[in-house]
């Protein structure tokens, strides 16, 4: 006869401690593993706006030959894209044409991440789509990506990104010089950025100081060219005779076009008249007699071009505050000998001839002491 083993049971007592332990441990495990996945997603999704940023404005951290190399679409649209697809496809925007002339270029060399258009790339780690907006207008330069996270509501658990100015936009800033270090006045100076996918050219006029000031200017690989017209040779200021009066000087045309002159103003201290003005020899003058700070009419003179057109140079903008190296104008171009009859001797007034005052840029103002 075989035996019957006794098998013990677990008792009521036992069943309900297991019971307690085991709800214990799940009160524990499931909120950390929520959590586990809470930050996991979190990470994965700051990681991936991350690189949303870097195609809308580039990586500052990519260098090439000590210069920063990655713009995004900012770098090569001028503005920030205003929907996300843009960032993978061009939609109405022209291939990207480099002008080497100008050296800068504009136009859509994306894609600027990888994905599926309207997917992917446009919806967080919780399958929820992202909140992209821009300011109004045409050409949009700042920018807030946003996540809502699992809730979808705008709570304090939101992850967002914001692009200001500080890190899409800047003010640039540089001095014309001449020969001797002078600053030059009313040198227009050109600067070369895309406006909405488009190469376009921005004008600034240097200050008495030689300085100009561009703003809004967006990051990227941009060109500047200073186009100076008729400069005042450094040191060629004389006076002569009768008395002194005639105060003789030196100009030289740097324009890549034939300038004409047909109007001078000339800005001095005391009471004295100026009756004659010659360029190259030639009386141009109304033959009347003038006064300090008149706007007086010339006859025609046209000045030949300088022989050597004058280049744009490259420069990359990614601060908020660029400062340019100092373009100084050299090199070969047209002379032009100006003299200038007053009725006294003028040695030791200072002297401003602004020439052609009339324009939006005037050719050239000259300041000196005989």
């Amino acid at each position: 006869m075989r035996a019957v083993r006794d098998h013990k049971a677990f008792t009521l007592v036992e069943v309900v401690v297991i019971l307690v332990v085991l709800s214990v441990l799940a009160a524990v495990a499931i909120p950390m593993a929520f959590r586990i996945f809470q930050v996991a997603a979190e990470d994965a999704t700051r990681e991936e706006m991350a690189n949303l940023k870097n195609a809308m404005i580039g990586n500052p951290q990519k260098l090439q030959s000590s210069f920063r190399s990655d713009f995004g679409f900012l770098g090569d649209i001028g503005c920030m894209p205003a929907v996300l697809d843009r960032l993978l496809t061009a939609g109405g925007f022209l291939p990207y044409a480099f002008d080497p002339a100008k050296q800068a270029g504009a136009g859509w060399k994306g894609p600027y991440i990888t994905g599926t258009p309207g997917e992917v790339f446009t919806t967080d780690q919780w399958g929820n789509n992202y909140t992209y907006t821009v300011p109004g207008g045409p050409c949009p330069l700042t920018a807030d990506l946003t996540s809502n996270g699992p809730d979808i509501a705008s709570t304090s658990d939101d992850i967002t990104i914001s692009l200001g100015a500080s890190e899409t936009t800047a003010t640039v800033r540089g001095t014309v010089k001449d020969t001797a270090g002078v600053g030059l006045e009313g040198v227009p100076v050109e600067i070369y950025a895309p406006v909405n996918g488009v190469l376009t050219t921005t004008t600034a006029t240097t200050d008495a100081n030689g300085q100009y000031v561009f703003s809004s200017v967006p990051f990227g690989p941009r060109g500047v060219k200073a186009r100076p017209r008729f400069v005042y040779s450094p040191g060629s200021v004389t006076v002569g005779p009768p008395g002194n009066r005639t105060v003789s000087f030196k100009m030289v045309n740097y324009s890549e076009s034939t300038e004409t002159i047909d109007r001078v103003k000339i800005d001095y201290t005391g009471g004295a008249t100026w009756d004659q003005f010659s360029i190259n020899g030639t009386r141009v003058d109304p033959a009347t007699v003038n006064s300090t700070g008149q706007d007086i009419n010339l006859t025609d003179t046209a000045i030949s071009a300088s022989p050597v057109a004058r280049p744009a140079y490259r420069v990359f903008v990614d601060a908020p505050d660029a400062q340019l190296p100092d373009v100084t104008i050299t090199g070969q171009g047209t002379s032009v000998a100006i003299d200038i009859r007053f009725s006294v001797s003028m040695t030791g007034i200072p002297i401003t001839v602004t020439i052609n005052p009339s324009g939006p840029f005037p050719i050239s103002i000259v300041k000196f002491t005989p």
